[in-house]
């Protein structure tokens, strides 16, 4: 499992981010298969050695990227859940920062570019486990709070957690036509009566 790098120092960050911003550039040019190591050198105006001190390989760089891209998500859904007043105020705010992650077409094109190259790497299954319990785990810990002030009286978090994350990928991914309110409705009309919240 790659780091984003954020244990280096200021300097070697720098010289990270500008590969990575310069990978991206080539990526979206030639694809990743075509895009050599020296591509992105010559992008990145650094060197080999450069290059090297950061990545392990041209994979190493792409899960980088994926875990640096994914971060940004994950640290945005954590801040709109701790700025929750209570349970359901909670869950309203996860659901509502995933489809803000989910309807924004720019960045899950990035996300579906990184996929598509990625699937056939060893690591990459495991970076993707490790995204997806990152940003499912301030749900789960909304989900306890409602258990244990029964605000969702019926929940099992961790599981209950897992579904919610499937069902929202489901209702607000690219495949499906509904728009934002739509996925929220028809969402919210699954989960709470599920998590034991009178609907009526």
């Amino acid at each position: 499992m790659v780091t984003t790098g954020t244990d280096l120092s200021p300097e070697a960050q720098a010289e990270r981010a500008r590969l990575m911003d310069a990978a991206l550039k080539v990526m979206r040019v030639n694809g990743f298969q075509a895009a050599s190591v020296q591509d992105i050198l010559d992008e990145a105006g650094l060197s080999t050695r450069a290059f090297y001190r950061q990545f392990r390989s041209k994979d190493d760089l792409l899960l980088a990227m994926f875990r640096t891209a994914s971060a940004r998500d994950v640290d945005a859904v954590a801040k709109r859940v701790r700025e929750a007043s209570n349970p359901m105020d909670g869950l309203l705010a996860w659901v509502d920062e995933m489809l803000s992650i989910a309807f924004d077409r720019r960045r899950l094109s990035r996300m579906v570019m990184f996929n598509n190259v990625a699937r056939q790497m060893t690591d990459f299954d495991e970076e993707v486990a490790y995204v997806r319990a990152a940003l499912s785990a301030p749900l789960v810990e909304v989900l306890s709070a409602g258990a244990a002030d029964k605000t969702f009286p019926s929940t099992d978090p961790q599981e209950d957690a897992s579904t919610i994350f499937d069902l929202l990928w489901s209702v607000a991914g690219p495949a499906r036509q509904l728009g934002r309110e739509s996925a929220l409705e028809h969402l919210l009309r699954f989960c709470l009566p599920a998590l034991g919240v009178a609907t009526d």
